[in-house]
């Protein structure tokens, strides 16, 4: 095998171990069982990871994913704050979206794993001190391998519809 090719294959090996395990972390991964944890939240901050430098020279960037995701987030009703602001509401809440995306040149395609995760400061029951950030809702991972950017942009949209889905749930009258 040639030595340029197993980063790419090790990669791979990586999203299929994922995909094993991920079988059985379906429970806890599945949004259905912690909705609870969105509830009394008027607005947060939208994080969103940043992507390799060569995915973003092709066209999908961590800045187009947040206004993505937040402008999806006021179409819903849903408020989100700019990162400072977050800081002044209680428990620092902030909807992480962690989309981890490798471009494969012999292909020319891409493998991408996209998960959002609802983050707050949380205190341990047994021990009360801080624990900053702590992920209290989180979406099943989304693995997957695509030619388009814009088919990773529409992941993440569904993504995004999942956690309204959940927040709506916990949150029926806003």
């Amino acid at each position: 095998m040639r030595l340029h090719h197993r980063p790419a294959l090790f990669f791979l090996l990586t999203v299929l171990c994922t995909l094993t395990l991920q079988e059985s972390l379906t429970f806890a991964g599945d949004p259905r069982f912690n909705r609870h944890a969105l509830k009394g939240f008027e607005a947060f901050h939208v994080k969103v990871e940043r992507l390799a430098p060569e995915i973003e020279q092709d066209g999908l960037s961590a800045l187009s994913i947040q206004k993505d995701v937040e402008t999806q987030l006021r179409s819903a009703g849903i408020k989100t704050v700019p990162e400072k602001e977050s800081f002044d509401i209680p428990g620092n809440p902030y909807l992480y979206v962690n989309s981890h995306v490798l471009k494969l040149h012999a292909s020319k395609e891409y493998v991408y794993s996209i998960n959002l995760s609802f983050n707050q400061n949380v205190y341990s029951v047994r021990e009360p001190k801080i624990i900053l950030g702590a992920g209290s809702w989180s979406s099943a991972n989304v693995i997957g391998i695509t030619g388009s950017l814009t088919k990773i942009r529409t992941s993440i949209k569904n993504q995004v519809d999942i956690f309204i889905e959940a927040y709506r749930f916990a949150n029926p009258g806003d």
